[in-house]
């Protein structure tokens, strides 16, 4: 029935009009286009992902692996392609070899090109069912692309539907093999790039719908309010730290010393670093490496405060926030040294973070250590010691123990608010949800917003992996006949093109050297590939595929090293 309904829709009266037929003609004329071009750049990002994943092996095994990425890296640099801030490297002892490695690639741990996505370990809990219905959502284009391209080129639908392997969904498409081979190499690129052309065009209207604010206007008009002086606080897990410590719907307008209300002129250009909208600011700043990327200026410290206990900058992995007994305590540096690139060991310094932080005002605040030195501005804390004054910032070489400043005002209310968070930003992120729209009555569900806006996210990032990772020339993917039939028209191509050259005339009772092939219903003759055809689509396929299962086991290796 179903099958029908595609069949009906692809062959309306509407679309028998002759400027829609040419126009959805044109339109998969497009697609296929669009197919090629990201075949190439996929087959790009797959080698550069492979270089990646090998070196990160290389380097874990204790192999010296690196300089092939680094080089990648350098060439990335060169062409533009990849910035490198030397504010966010991380400066942890000089024994470190994740600081060395850091180092030599001139800037922060690169984000890994490719990552399996696996419910719990990369993807978060909560999410499961915005990537469950995303990816059906997704699934489910790409297959009526290849279904109404078909049935545009007149190819019998035999089956289209759904199905679900494990907790991971699908949907497949079966044609009439047999029409299919008969029909013209055109129209068979047509049904094949079709599905990857859908995802193209889908992750374009859900970009240019969130981009543009249009999805934000529809929640305007239906009973929200949007927010403009930050982010609202629409869920927070309750695993997380900050669960029942901030009440939802407040509005966090600052973080650290970076305001998040869009038209707000920070210190620093904060729309080139951090984006334009307050939700990208939000994600930014807590995706950020190091306490300097957030921090403008450092804190004024006595040392008389000091509270070294000889394990509170004890930090490793195990423990990122240090050994310390005392929560309360933390290890700090000098505000000037948290943005040198020094292989020497900074000269720990323990205080308590909550009484250096909370005077945040801006007397307290500092550049250097002659800051702290102005006299009768510090009396209540130094009593005439001035002389024992710094300049600090908490000291965070590992992003699982920053320590950000969160600034909110609670509903219907202007009062600030200052909170501080010792953690991972990045669970910080995860486990708590905003937007950028309040509901104006109080039946509204106040997570919508927020839930609408993630599974867009999903939505967009699955249309261009299915974009890009189906028109691979691999095995099993839409990009192997696609280049198979590149190669055919090709081929057929050049024997027109030889056959014209030589002006081959066959006499009337006689065949002609080429010839196209037509069936009694007007179709194509499926045209084999030569021997030297069959052996470059062999070639590059198999070389293709071979890249992928390495990026695929090398991605699980690495998430088990």
């Amino acid at each position: 029935m179903f099958n029908n309904v595609v069949a009906a829709c692809a062959q309306c009266s509407l679309t028998r009009c002759p400027l829609v037929s040419w126009l959805i003609d044109g339109f998969y004329r497009v697609g296929v286009c669009v197919s090629f071009v990201s075949m190439v750049v996929c087959v790009g990002v797959l080698c550069t992902a492979a270089v990646q994943i090998a070196a990160r092996i290389g380097a874990k095994a204790g192999y010296p692996l690196a300089d092939a990425w680094s080089m990648v890296l350098e060439v990335q640099k060169y062409l533009g392609v990849a910035h490198f801030d030397q504010r966010a490297t991380p400066h942890v002892g000089s024994d470190s070899q994740h600081s060395r490695l850091s180092r030599r690639l001139v800037g922060t741990p690169d984000p890994q090109v490719l990552r399996p996505i696996i419910p719990g370990v990369t993807l978060p809990t909560g999410h499961l069912w915005h990537y469950l219905l995303a990816l059906s959502i997704c699934a489910i284009i790409h297959e009526l692309g290849h279904a109404f391209a078909a049935a545009r080129a007149r190819v019998p639908l035999r089956n289209l539907g759904v199905f679900v392997m494990g907790i991971y969904p699908g949907a497949f498409v079966e044609l009439c093999k047999t029409k299919l081979d008969q029909a013209s190499v055109g129209s068979r690129l047509s049904i094949v790039c079709a599905g990857v052309w859908h995802n193209a065009v889908t992750a374009l209207l859900v970009f240019v719908l969130v981009r543009s604010g249009g999805l934000g206007a529809v929640f305007s008009h239906t009973g929200w309010t949007r927010v403009t002086n930050g982010v609202v606080i629409s869920d927070v897990a309750s695993k997380s730290p900050l669960h029942n410590r901030i009440p939802l719907l407040s509005t966090v307008y600052r973080i650290d010393d970076v305001y998040l209300q869009s038209n707000y002129s920070n210190t620093w250009n904060t729309n080139d670093r951090f984006g334009e909208t307050s939700i990208a600011r939000w994600t930014h700043i807590l995706t950020a490496t190091t306490n300097r990327d957030t921090n403008t200026a450092g804190y004024c410290a006595s040392t008389m405060e000091n509270m070294d206990d000889g394990l509170c900058c004890e930090m490793s992995p195990e423990f990122p926030l240090g050994e310390s007994p005392d929560n309360d305590v933390f290890c700090f540096e000098r505000f000037a040294q948290s943005s040198k690139l020094s292989l020497s060991k900074h000269t720990p310094m323990c205080f308590d973070l909550r009484s250096v932080l909370e005077r945040s005002d801006a007397a307290n605040r500092c550049q250097s250590d002659s800051d702290c030195l102005q006299p009768n501005q510090r009396s209540h804390l130094y009593t005439g010691k001035q002389k024992s004054s710094i300049c600090v910032l908490p000291s965070s070489p590992f992003a699982s123990s920053r320590v950000v400043r969160i600034y909110y005002h609670l509903p219907n209310n202007q009062t600030e608010h200052m909170l501080l968070y010792a953690g991972s930003p990045t669970e910080l992120w995860l486990d708590v949800q905003v937007s950028s729209l309040c509901p104006r009555y109080p039946y509204l569900p106040h997570t919508l917003p927020s839930w609408i806006e993630t599974l867009m996210q999903y939505i967009l990032s699955f249309s261009l992996a299915f974009c890009l990772l189906n028109a691979l020339p691999a095995y099993y993917l839409d990009g192997d006949l696609a280049f198979k039939l590149l190669i055919t028209a090709v081929e057929q191509r050049t024997r027109v093109a030889r056959a014209t050259k030589c002006n081959i005339l066959a006499s009337a009772d006689s065949k002609p050297l080429y010839k196209k092939e037509l069936t009694d219903s007007g179709t194509e003759e499926p045209v084999e590939l030569s021997r030297g055809g069959q052996m470059v689509y062999t070639a590059v396929t198999a070389l293709t595929t071979a890249l992928l299962g390495w990026c695929i086991v090398g991605s699980v290796l690495l998430l088990a090293l």
